[in-house]
């Protein structure tokens, strides 16, 4: 989707070599919303996939399928990016930080219904100008909480500015905080 995509396809692909029974093997009555965090000296981006169960899967389309006529169009993918944007939080060192829709595209309604489908958001939050030294970068994603697990992840950084020190996670990883170290380049 982006220049990000070769970073946060490693983590993924370790992920998926690791703990395939989580992300290919998710239950049929739960949204899985995995987050790839990729940080850079001037901008952070979100990468949300969201795979909907095959028992939820209907519940999830008429969320998106705004006009009910059994497509899910560009624009109606658009305006689900936008609902669950209201429903993400991100915060860098306690300071609330603006999110862009940068990219979103929707598999179609009959392949969502398979569970193997998945809506992919992307989402681009500038943070000024990082001052040297340790920073803290919080998401929380309140996104269909009754129905959703969660996954947040860290991409490695292509700057080698920023180094990632430490993650931790809620339980259900709806919040997750990333520990960074930025040093500017000489």
């Amino acid at each position: 989707m982006n220049r990000y995509s070769s970073a946060i396809c490693l983590p993924l692909l370790v992920s998926l070599l690791i703990f395939p029974s989580i992300v290919f093997a998710h239950r049929e009555d739960e949204y899985l919303q995995a987050t790839f965090v990729a940080i850079e000296p001037d901008s952070i981006r979100l990468e949300i996939n969201l795979t909907p169960g095959i028992a939820i899967a209907e519940q999830v389309i008429k969320l998106i399928d705004r006009d009910h006529d059994g497509v899910i169009s560009a624009k109606e993918t658009a305006a689900y990016a936008e609902s669950l944007q209201r429903d993400l939080t991100l915060r860098l060192d306690r300071r609330t930080l603006a999110l862009k829709i940068t990219a979103s595209e929707s598999a179609e309604a009959a392949t969502l219904r398979t569970g193997s489908g998945i809506i992919q958001i992307e989402f681009t939050a500038v943070p000024g100008m990082l001052a040297p030294g340790a920073h803290k970068l919080t998401l929380e994603n309140r996104h269909q909480r009754k129905i959703s697990v969660y996954l947040i992840n860290a991409a490695r950084p292509s700057s080698s500015a920023v180094q990632i020190t430490r993650q931790s996670r809620n339980n259900n990883q709806s919040t997750g905080e990333i520990e960074l170290r930025f040093q500017p380049l000489h």
